[in-house]
């Protein structure tokens, strides 16, 4: 007979476990019920959570299914992992919610329990706290403080075109491996007037713990247990604490070498007059705009270069506007290359990185004649607005399902569609403060990239997306690439 010996903490943990699960389990039993609205077919207390994929990866596609299944009335609900959720898809509805923001209306508990102990800042916080930072951080990405970033913004781009010259030599240009270090390289040389050469070197690791920490900070906000709260172990279980503490000493190191040095981002909330940022939240908000702003902009220029791959005409097109361009392009240079700024706007619409939402209401509102009680998980479908909506068909055209950047243009130039043009980004008190940044870093690289470069037709099948802390692609984006004729 073999003998089966468990540690007495193994012991421990798993009746901890299974008492944890059996009172969430409880918890979702006695939830008080409310009057529903459609409701997703799901199993018990996991919900539709067996419907999303492995670690959630088919989330973003599934409620836009769900929207479009169920939604009919602007407004649906599901259960995921014990947790009633309402789901919005309609403008007027998420509208409504999103009036409440930033004080009535908030990020899930979920996620304030997933960041705590790992990640701290502007993206994370609430109520006065989130006002304070706001206001300290907001003055560094304005449009005069992103046009003194376009000098060190134009180095790491010249820096990408000889990386993807190289690169192009040797076979496919690997946009999956290439993008989320060039962004990183940009979010150095702007933070701290740092140029880490992560492009040249391929040194990864950063960029590893970015995402490392972004998937951490995605499971934890699904799953109903803690497990990260176990006492010893629990914060190394996915790794998100240990990827959390290297960015931190990183951006340390960097604010340390940095002290004084140029327009930066740091440089400039160092010398705000008045209330400052204590050291200890300037190192978490940094370490926020590395994960806010590494896989954001990487993925849908990623979805750019795919697109312009796939349909040569419309990259023929781009590239006789971008022929001339110079070296140094600033932002109001930018916004007259009206091509690429239509081909951003659609990739934004059609492949944006967040195409859902989920906040929290604090108070009661009332959602098509009936009561969502505080509490409520509010989850509001952005893509499926940005897809089908009749206020943006009246505007764009009928065709929402396709990809056609051409919708944006108009006889006065790009077609004004306020607030669904900025709505990839976010809506009203609490929409992304790097915007503007982000806005001028895609456009500038779409338009250097094919000013340089042909992408040669893509030859493989559609490419899938999945879920991840973003939405991104499911494969990588690898391209053929040679130099444009005549190009300057």
């Amino acid at each position: 007979m073999v003998e089966l010996s468990l540690e007495p903490r193994a012991v421990k943990l798993a009746v901890g476990t299974s008492i944890l699960s059996g009172l969430l389990a409880l918890r979702w039993l006695l939830q008080p019920k409310q009057k529903s609205f459609r409701k997703v077919p799901g199993v018990w207390f996991l919900g539709v959570l067996p419907q999303l994929g492995p670690g959630g990866e088919n989330a973003g596609i599934k409620f836009d299914e769900f929207a479009d299944k169920y939604g009919q009335e602007g407004v649906f609900e599901m259960v995921l992992t014990g947790s009633r959720m309402v789901c919005l898809n309609s403008w007027p509805l998420i509208s409504k919610i999103l009036d409440m923001r930033p004080f009535k209306a908030v990020k899930p508990g979920s996620l304030e329990h997933a960041a705590k102990g790992m990640v701290q800042g502007v993206f994370f916080s609430e109520g006065e706290q989130w006002k304070r930072e706001r206001r300290l951080i907001s003055p560094a990405f304005n449009a005069k403080s992103v046009a003194s970033y376009v000098p060190a913004m134009t180095r790491t781009t010249q820096t990408l075109l000889r990386t993807l010259r190289r690169d192009a030599e040797k076979g496919d240009v690997n946009f999956t491996e290439l993008l989320p270090l060039y962004t990183a390289d940009v979010l150095c040389a702007t933070a701290f007037g740092k140029d880490l050469g992560m492009l040249e070197t391929r040194k990864t690791e950063l960029v590893q713990d970015v995402k490392t920490m972004l998937g951490a900070l995605s499971i934890r906000s699904f799953v109903q247990i803690p497990y990260w709260k176990i006492p010893i172990i629990g914060r190394y279980l996915d790794g998100g604490n240990a990827a959390t503490d290297r960015l931190g000493h990183t951006v340390k190191a960097l604010m340390n070498e940095q002290a004084g040095q140029g327009a930066t981002v740091v440089e400039k909330l160092r010398q705000m007059d008045g209330d400052k940022l204590s050291h200890q939240d300037l190192v978490g908000n940094l370490i926020v705009l590395f994960g806010a702003g590494t896989d954001t902009t990487s993925v849908a220029l990623s979805w750019a270069f795919y697109h312009l791959a796939r349909d040569q005409q419309l990259q023929q097109i781009v590239a006789d506007e971008v022929k001339d361009l110079p070296e140094e392009v600033s932002p109001q240079h930018l916004d007259s290359l009206l091509q690429v700024h239509a081909l951003w706007l659609e990739v934004l619409r059609f492949n944006g990185p967040a195409p859902f939402e989920i906040t929290e209401t604090r108070e009661e509102v009332e959602i098509d004649g009936r009561v969502v009680k505080p509490g409520a998980e509010v989850l509001l479908c952005y893509r499926h607005v940005l897809k089908n909506a009749p206020e943006l068909k009246a505007k764009l055209g009928d065709d929402l399902h396709a990809f056609r950047p051409s919708r944006w243009l108009g006889p006065e130039g790009i077609v004004k569609c306020p607030p669904f043009d900025s709505l990839p980004f976010g809506h009203g008190a609490r929409v992304c403060l790097g915007k503007q940044l982000a806005d001028y870093e895609g456009r500038l690289v779409i338009a250097q990239v094919v000013r340089h470069f042909v992408l040669e037709k893509w030859q493989g099948p559609p490419l899938r997306e999945k879920t991840s802390f973003v939405v991104l692609p499911a494969e990588d984006v690898k391209i053929s690439l040679k130099p444009r004729p005549n190009a300057k």
